[in-house]
């Protein structure tokens, strides 16, 4: 009788250490295929076809899906890139800005120069038409 009584200590033995290796969820699982009749060691093949099968996903879902710290992560790498492409954009900016004004001002220059010549033509042009003027006069008075 000692031997079946310390074959079901170490079954029970056995059992409990199973159980602590065990997530709730699989020995409630193993706990309801055992009330169900299933053999034990049948209900424990089920439990751990079960658990590869959810590692399995989990793995799947792992590679596809973004956890909290990849989300961070690429925050903080796209925060660093914007920060370094607005840092080339307004050096960019600051180029163009300095050759349109540069433009600007040459342009201005050119406009100042065609418009003083403008005016040289306008005045010439009036003196001459003045004078023209008072010599058609000064003849049309000699003749009467």
């Amino acid at each position: 009788m000692r031997t079946d009584d310390g074959q079901s200590r170490l079954a029970l033995a056995r059992g409990a250490a199973i159980l602590q290796r065990m997530g709730s969820f699989d020995v409630a699982l193993l706990e309801a295929l055992l009330s169900a009749g299933v053999s034990h060691e049948r209900a424990r093949a089920v439990v751990d076809l079960f658990d590869r099968s959810v590692d399995e996903r989990y793995g799947l879902h792992a590679q596809v899906l973004a956890t909290k710290r990849d989300v961070a992560e690429l925050e903080t790498r796209l925060t660093r890139e914007i920060a370094e492409n607005r840092g080339q954009i307004e050096t960019r900016l600051a180029q163009i800005d300095g050759r349109l004004e540069t433009r600007i001002a040459e342009i201005h220059g050119q406009l100042e120069t065609r418009i003083a010549q403008s005016k040289s033509d306008l005045i010439k042009w009036t003196l001459a038409a003045l004078t023209a003027q008072t010599a058609l006069l000064l003849g049309a008075i000699r003749l009467l």
